[in-house]
């Protein structure tokens, strides 16, 4: 035994590391090695700026179908003529309920921009042929996908 300062230590425990210890260290440097292995360009490849590059490159590829959409004028002609045909849909079948001007009535009011069960077109879409669980019964089977597209786009054309 050892005598320091009036510390008296023992020998044998000097030399051996706690296996706690000794566990924890070598996770810590082989979770290093890896991270570098990993996150280093010059192992992998991997820079942040190469990332921000992909995700930029598949939002633009996303948004080409919409850009696409935008200019063909034959099918905005053809949603223009499709929503007056809905509005004659509308006026005998609707605006019993929803109002001659769609300010509502029985019916909740379309005027919008914001609807209680969503404001795309498909929403529109889906409320007319499913109905609602507050009381708008289903018009699927009634009217057919054409005639529910058609005051869909009534609808959506006037907000």
């Amino acid at each position: 035994m050892a005598d320091y300062d009036g510390i008296t230590e023992r020998e044998e425990g000097k030399k051996k590391i706690p296996l706690g210890m000794l566990i924890l260290f070598w996770g810590l440097v082989v979770s290093g090695l890896l991270y570098l292995y990993l996150f280093t360009p010059l192992f992998s490849g991997w820079t942040q700026v190469g990332r921000y590059e992909k995700k930029m490159q598949s939002q633009s590829d996303a948004e080409a179908p919409a850009v696409q959409k935008k200019t063909v004028t034959a099918a905005v002609v053809s949603n223009k003529e499709r929503a007056k045909r809905g509005k004659e849909i509308y006026d005998a079948m609707c605006a019993m309920c929803h109002g001659e001007n769609l300010e509502g009535g029985a019916g909740s009011a379309l005027t919008g921009p914001t609807f209680q069960y969503g404001d795309s077109l498909q929403d529109h879409i889906r409320v007319i042929t499913k109905g609602t669980p507050k009381g708008m019964p289903g018009f699927e089977s009634s009217l057919g996908p054409e005639k529910v597209r058609n005051v869909s786009l009534y609808i959506h054309s006037q907000h």
